[in-house]
């Protein structure tokens, strides 16, 4: 019961107690799960996540929470296109705080190698606006004029994002935000959405947001394969554990379920049905660390707990 253990630290009071319980009904019997952090997009809520049962309110958000992640400390960092606005939520203090608020449609955000700052796409205004955490100062990292979804950096902190103008994944110079790179021309990817990196397969993988399918490539941006995924007429979030695991958001309706997929052997399982999710964040250990599938960096956990799960520390 080594989750009961851990989140004793990560949620508190009143909150902490009612998660216990799910967490004790849900987790009899098993010897293992994931957890994740959500956004419920429709009714407006923070989730913890335990597959392959436990879902638990957290915090209300206000309009249409989207992009989540875990930054520093574990803090939950989130955006909410509705509002325009992206905060952070700290899980020990149950604190919400603002980073930015003007924004048009935030959606996708990613935390910076360093984990000093974070970028945000916003897809009213068809840019990327980077926030430094320590004052919360916004500048405009990526001016358009091409629509960006998904971000994602390797572990060489390289930066891709889903270009929906070009139907295309393509590399963003960190530095300027200029385009530098992009899958081939000549193979269209349709309509994409989720964007994450898995280091054990050392590829990107994308979901479409029609086309039932995710897109496996690799990051060079010149190979391009389709994984057929008819889990749900619609898939959102996905992010990846660095073992070749990929969890994805299939929505249908107002209904959306958490279904894992193992790359190397296409296995599939359901996991979570939500209703409301939208996107996902695998929780991790340490206090600020870089997921094989989500790319953020700082020190600490030790080896062990490294190798234990799957997380990278550089």
């Amino acid at each position: 019961m080594q989750v009961l253990r851990r989140i004793t630290g990560f949620i508190r009071t009143a909150v902490q107690a009612i998660l216990m319980l799910a967490l004790a009904a849900g987790l009899v019997g098993q010897a293992s799960a994931t957890e994740f952090m959500g956004v419920d997009i429709i009714n407006g809520k923070l989730l913890y996540i335990v597959s392959p049962k436990t879902v638990v309110t957290i915090a209300n958000t206000g309009v249409k929470p989207d992009g989540i992640i875990l930054g520093p400390y574990q803090e939950i960092i989130y955006a909410l296109a509705g509002a325009g606005e992206v905060h952070s939520f700290n899980p020990y203090t149950l604190t919400d705080t603002t980073l930015a608020k003007g924004l048009s449609s935030p959606v996708n955000i990613v935390l910076e190698p360093g984990c000093k700052s974070i970028l945000v796409s916003d897809i009213g205004v068809d840019k990327i606006f980077r926030i430094t955490l320590s004052n919360n100062a916004l500048t405009t990292f990526y001016n358009g004029p091409d629509k960006m979804e998904g971000l994602v950096y390797d572990t060489d902190d390289q930066l891709f994002a889903n270009d929906d103008q070009l139907n295309a994944i393509v590399q963003l110079d960190p530095n300027t935000g200029a385009i530098i790179n992009q899958t081939p021309s000549n193979t269209p990817l349709t309509t994409l959405d989720g964007l994450t990196y898995d280091v054990h397969t050392n590829a990107l993988y994308a979901t479409s947001n029609t086309g039932q399918a995710i897109y496996k490539v690799s990051t060079n941006l010149t190979t391009v394969s389709t994984i057929s995924f008819p889990v749900a007429p619609v898939l959102e979030g996905i992010v990846s554990d660095g073992g070749g695991h990929l969890f994805v958001v299939g929505v249908n309706g107002t209904s959306s379920t958490i279904f894992e997929y193992a790359v190397l052997t296409a296995k599939q399982t359901t996991l979570n049905t939500v209703p409301g999710l939208d996107d996902i964040a695998l929780v991790p250990f340490g206090p600020c660390i870089k997921s094989l599938g989500t790319a953020s960096e700082c020190g600490g956990v030790s080896d062990e707990e490294e190798r234990a799960t799957g997380f990278w520390v550089k």
